[in-house]
């Protein structure tokens, strides 16, 4: 059965991003006749945020290097969903003997179908999941929707700040000289360092070790570890999570969530021994 099918679990997970140096999430194109060349995204109000696909970006590509270190199928473990999909749309994307593409497993699920009398869609979807890795489980493919969503981060702090934004400036660089090349002078906008943003996450049916899979990049990132954002090898974009937070709601509260919205804070430390067993081989919750 599809992991969409029924409600077993939702995890929101909370945390404030605080920014210890500045952040570039440019927006490409400024409306105002002297803007910067590279602005920062904003609200209507003019208030920067950091869009949630920014967020989930950095989350999944940082949970997919580790699964990468791990490296250990079925379970464990990261395709490159550019050049090396786990699931390819075409039997010739993986040669001419693929048998896990979208075309072999659609062609399987329609045999299967005629004779079993189940949907042909319920069995593809369930064969394409079983390929899949560990990452597009998560946080989606081209074959399914991800469970885990990000939503916009928006600025906690803006009244407590000097000032909101900078622009900066940025040269670009002569690659057989190694100094400043003429006439490609530019700037570029950031939000202030010390500025603070809500982030928010929502996962769905998630077992105890995915989640706890999530909580581990999380912390990560709540050392410092990763930076998001554009231009972070020049310094922008580090900062560290706070106060990550985690309401569970099961089959046994969905009712109690549903009726007035609250949703039990939970123990991250569980899910967190849940991916280290994972880790051993240990049977977890599946």
């Amino acid at each position: 059965m599809s992991v969409f099918a029924t409600f077993a679990n939702r995890s929101i997970i909370k945390a404030t991003l605080v920014m210890e140096t500045a952040l570039s999430v440019g927006a490409r194109l400024s409306l105002e006749p002297t803007g910067s060349d590279l602005p920062v995204v904003k609200r209507p109000d003019g208030q920067p945020y950091i869009p949630g696909s920014s967020i989930k970006g950095v989350v999944r590509f940082q949970t997919e290097r580790l699964l990468r270190t791990i490296a250990r199928r079925p379970e464990l473990w990261a395709c490159d969903p550019l050049s090396d999909p786990c699931v390819p749309a075409r039997d010739e994307e993986k040669g001419v003997n693929a048998t896990t593409s979208r075309e072999a497993l659609m062609r399987k699920a329609e045999a299967e179908s005629n004779a079993s009398k189940r949907p042909a869609d319920e069995i593809f979807a369930e064969a394409v999941f079983e390929h899949s890795c560990t990452a597009c489980r998560l946080f989606g493919s081209p074959s399914f929707a991800g469970r885990v969503a990000c939503k916009d981060a928006y600025l906690l702090n803006g009244d407590r700040l000097a000032y909101v934004t900078q622009v900066r400036d940025g040269v670009g660089i002569d690659r057989d000289l190694g100094a400043a090349r003429s006439g490609i002078k530019y700037d570029f906008e950031t939000v202030a360092p010390g500025s603070h943003f809500g982030i928010e996450m929502v996962a769905e049916n998630l077992d105890d070790w995915e989640l706890g899979l999530l909580l581990t990049v999380l912390n990560w990132w709540g050392e410092g570890g990763f930076a998001i954002g554009g231009k972070s090898t020049r310094g922008p974009g580090w900062g560290k999570l706070q106060g990550l937070t985690v309401q569970r709601v099961t089959r046994d509260n969905l009712l109690d969530y549903l009726s007035d919205g609250r949703a039990p804070s939970a123990d991250i430390s569980p899910y967190l021994q849940a991916f280290r067993n994972r880790l051993r081989g240990e049977a977890g919750n599946a």
